[in-house]
């Protein structure tokens, strides 16, 4: 085996990010020639392997390649970092999905939202297990195009939302979002 398949990439809580903990779980290693891949194949302009290898329902094995994709094209670029005023929008159909006004520094790498700006912009799928959660978590999907989004958690108010009116916390992937100021 060639040395590139056995070295993993570093997790992002030990690269790009070193000085943040995460308290929610990070993305599937990959190896380098992984990532090259995922960049020769996906990138912000054109985003269409991701949004192709997205799936309603989503499993397991397509949420950890569609995290990688995220994480490796995007470095989560809207996550804790980005704080500009504007509307996130759907990637794929363009629906506006967030306000940065409903975002907030959230426990993970992905960008944290209270809220979507219309509750009809979204499909939530209710999810019975996820990652040793023991609040409500729901899978959350663009309800034009139905391209998987992340995750909403029933934890808001205790991870980071400091709003009167904290409750959910919407752990969004950079990839499926295009932001406009």
């Amino acid at each position: 085996m060639a040395s590139s398949t056995l070295e993993a990439e570093t997790s992002p809580a030990t690269s790009a990010h070193a000085d943040e903990v995460w308290s929610c779980r990070l993305p599937k290693r990959m190896t380098r020639e992984e990532r090259a891949n995922i960049l020769a194949s996906v990138s912000r302009e054109n985003p269409v392997a991701f949004h192709e290898t997205s799936q309603y329902p989503i499993t397991k094995e397509i949420e950890d390649k569609l995290e990688q994709m995220s994480l490796a094209v995007t470095k989560e670029e809207y996550g804790n970092e980005f704080w500009k005023d504007g509307v996130y929008m759907c990637s794929k159909c363009h629906q506006q999905l967030y306000v940065s006004s409903a975002k907030f520094k959230g426990p993970c790498l992905w960008p944290s939202f209270r809220e979507p700006v219309n509750p009809s912009a979204l499909i939530k799928r209710s999810v019975d297990s996820y990652n040793n959660y023991d609040c409500a978590v729901f899978e959350v999907y663009c309800s034009c195009c139905r391209l998987f989004l992340g995750h909403m958690f029933e934890d808001g108010a205790t991870n980071g939302d400091t709003h009167p009116s904290a409750r959910w916390r919407h752990c969004v992937l950079s990839l499926s979002l295009t932001f406009m100021s």
